[in-house]
């Protein structure tokens, strides 16, 4: 079996990857593709241009949970027409790959139907490569074309010039498009310098009433066409027909043995070919374009086509008769039962700020916004949209939803409930994944919710390995130091003359370099926030049930460690990692992120009884002498009725009201609430309530309270003699 476009797409360490499709399927996307470009141990992020059909289909899969941040999609509008192009570009340092055919991004696409692919290689297609170039550079500039990735575009064909930059081709490999030009032209044109065409025969599988043909053929001068009858019929769609059933020209129906699948699988037909025979060579050409005024005059849809050019007489395609297809009715574009359809936008998240634009007509003025979450629309803001369809609103929970896992997607809807929906990108995540690097993944994972034993050891490893990742907005916390100053330029007053020339490009360096770390800011705030979410045990893989804390289950705790090695190490990591966070002179920072860090473990790994009081024990005593912040302080207040709560005789009663005291509580209101100790609670058995504890607390008085007490008392007395 020869080599298919997955094992490409796996072959290689890739840095840029692009596709461009009508037909979307995301689920496909991520199954197949997505998981080869990992186990290609590709780092750049993949960007799919999809027309606004393919995208509006694709936003209801529940199987996409990876789009808008390991890869992006960008809706594409095409005025008159869609976008049609099947190109896949896989660029690196030293290699350069771009695949040209009819089938989309989608299972059927990529394997189920009977499609055309072409390979091109900067090695031997050079000229080829660069109308690539160009293709991305129409596509990023045209005004027919509608979407937010110019900047995306640009690059790639910036891209694709380099890889062919000292590379000369013979001109016998080109991809044609229409953007600037009609592809009909473009064929009749080669043809001509060929001699002039004597044959056509051609494989599509939707045409219009035949009009086209007619057209193509008198361009090409010639009165008949040969035309693939497939022996398995042709894919269905939306709109056209399958057979050229009115063309004045005549119309041969015949099968070409090249495409002749009846000894294989029984595949649909979705493969557009043409051998045009002339006196001194033949033309191939395969791509995405049909046979229809839609896809070959200019105007109308966009495509892409690749033509080979064979200038000396060769073989040709070789068929027998058949007989047309039966009639399929033409099912147009209208949904049925008279279904409005929803409209596609494009957005991006960028911390609190949501960007988009509507890229499809007939939403328009106020309109509301709302996030499409499993459980149903949630509100998000209102808003007005501007005459281009753009708008911006704020939505402080949405980055860290989209962080914690799952698709983003958002709709807009006006007053008279048009709808217009749409994935959202997360702008940081491309910064967040190259700063991460391998340790990312486990990252991620921990935001979701869904780490396993070996992230957690993953995670403290790394923490461990650079204890400064914990605040990243100052550099010198870990240390034990105070507020860090600046020391970029984001700060810096930069005057207007200025911004020119070596310091315009340091000042855009520098903005960008100010914006990675914000982005790695806010990463970092989802980190410790995951932290102190609650969540319960992991789960015990080896006995396939969770590590629950029952006394059973706690006395045989020793053994279910030593049977997990990923917990030992976790445990191992989180023991060093603890001492330099509270080590003498540490911040109250590093100190809360210890507790942070030391309530999860319990909540996720259930320690020892002892070894988690022991680490509660240490870190009240630095709380407490510490100026703590007020939103936390209840916090600590609560981990100290959980450490009284394990023992609460009479010593440890007066211990944590002293600690209280020093925290500042009123025990004349309510006793603070568990919900920030859960993971303390876990695993720290409780003999009684809080509410009872702090009944006794507030009954209670410490040494020093009593001693006080006597003197005042005394002070009194001595006043009154």
């Amino acid at each position: 079996m020869g080599l298919t476009p997955v094992d490409l797409v796996e072959a290689h360490p890739w840095q840029r990857v692009a596709f461009t499709t009508y037909a979307l399927s995301l689920s496909f996307f991520e199954a197949v593709i997505l998981d080869a470009l990992v186990r290609g141990a590709g780092r750049a992020q993949a960007l799919v241009l999809a027309d606004i059909d393919g995208v509006r289909a694709s936003i209801s899969e529940q199987g996409a949970h990876f789009v808008g941040k390991d890869y992006e999609v960008e809706p594409v509008a095409v005025t008159n027409g869609v976008f049609h192009p099947k190109v896949s570009v896989f660029i690196s340092v030293d290699e350069c790959h771009v695949l040209v055919g009819s089938g989309n991004l989608t299972f059927s696409g990529w394997g189920g139907n009977c499609e055309v692919l072409e390979h091109l290689h900067a090695g031997f297609a050079a000229d080829a490569i660069a109308d690539t170039a160009d293709f991305f550079e129409q596509v990023s500039g045209n005004t027919r074309v509608r979407h937010g990735a110019a900047a995306h575009c640009s690059e790639i064909a910036a891209s694709l010039r380099r890889s062919v930059r000292g590379r000369s081709g013979n001109g016998d490999v080109r991809l044609l498009h229409n953007l600037d030009r009609s592809i009909a032209e473009q064929v009749a044109a080669s043809a001509a310098d060929l001699g002039g065409a004597q044959r056509l025969v051609a494989a599509a599988p939707f045409w219009d009433s035949g009009a086209a043909v007619d057209r193509l053929c008198d361009s090409l001068n010639l009165q008949e066409v040969f035309v693939h009858s497939h022996a398995h019929g042709c894919v269905t769609g939306s709109a056209g027909n399958n057979w050229p059933r009115c063309a004045k020209k005549s119309v041969h129906p015949v099968r070409v043995r090249v495409m002749d699948t009846r000894d294989e699988a029984a595949r649909l037909l979705h493969a557009k070919a043409f051998e045009l025979r002339c006196k001194r060579g033949r033309l191939l050409i395969s791509g995405s374009a049909n046979v229809s005024a839609a896809a070959l005059d200019a105007g109308r849809n966009v495509e892409a086509c690749v033509m080979r050019i064979q200038r000396e007489r060769s073989i040709s395609w070789s068929y027998v008769e058949a007989e047309p297809p039966d009639p399929t009715s033409d099912l147009g574009t209208e949904l049925e039962g008279g279904e409005k359809k929803v409209g596609v936008l494009r957005a991006i998240v960028d911390g609190e700020e949501v960007t988009g634009q509507v890229l499809t007509p007939g939403v328009s003025g106020r309109v509301s916004v709302y996030h499409l979450a499993n459980t149903g629309p949630a509100f998000l803001a209102t808003t007005k949209l501007a005459p281009d369809g753009a708008f911006t609103i704020t939505a402080p929970n949405l980055e860290a939803w989209a962080m914690r896992g799952g698709r983003l997607v958002i709709r807009v809807q006006d007053r008279r409930e048009r709808r217009a929906e749409g994935f959202v990108s997360v702008a940081s995540y491309a910064d967040i994944t190259r700063r991460a690097g391998l340790v990312g993944r486990h990252l991620f994972a921990l935001i979701a919710g869904d780490e396993t034993p070996a992230d957690v050891a993953a995670i403290l490893s790394w923490f461990y390995e650079d204890p400064h990742r914990l605040a990243p907005s100052d550099a010198d916390s870990i240390r034990g130091g105070g507020e860090g100053k600046m020391d970029d330029d984001s700060d810096r007053l930069v005057t207007i003359a200025a911004l020119s020339g070596k310091y315009a490009a340091l000042a855009a360096t520098n903005i960008h370099s100010t914006t990675a770390h914000r982005n790695w800011s806010r990463f970092i705030g989802h980190i410790l926030a995951a932290f102190r979410d609650p969540r319960g045990p992991l789960e015990d893989k080896s006995t396939g049930r969770a590590t629950e804390d029952d006394n059973e289950l706690r006395k045989d705790r020793t053994q279910l460690r030593v049977d997990k090695p990923a917990i030992t190490r976790s445990f191992n990591f989180f023991a060093k990692l603890f001492d330099v966070l509270t080590r003498d002179g540490a911040s109250v920072r590093n100190t809360l992120t210890a507790f942070d860090l030391t309530q999860y473990v319990c909540d996720r790994l259930r320690p020892e009884l002892g070894q988690a009081k022991e680490w509660l024990d240490k870190l009240i005593r630095l709380l407490v002498k510490s100026d703590v912040p007020l939103d936390r302080r209840d916090d600590i207040a609560a981990a100290v009725l959980v450490a009284l709560g394990v023992k609460p005789d009479i010593g440890r009663c007066r211990w944590a009201r002293s600690c209280l005291l020093r925290l500042g509580v009123n025990f004349g209101t309510a006793p603070p609430t568990a919900d920030g100790v859960r993971g303390f609670e876990a695993v720290l058995l409780q003999q009684t309530t809080f509410t009872e504890l702090w009944t006794r607390l507030a009954a209670l008085r410490t040494f020093p309270e009593q001693v006080s007490a006597y003197r005042q008392a005394l002070a009194r007395n001595s006043h009154q003699r």
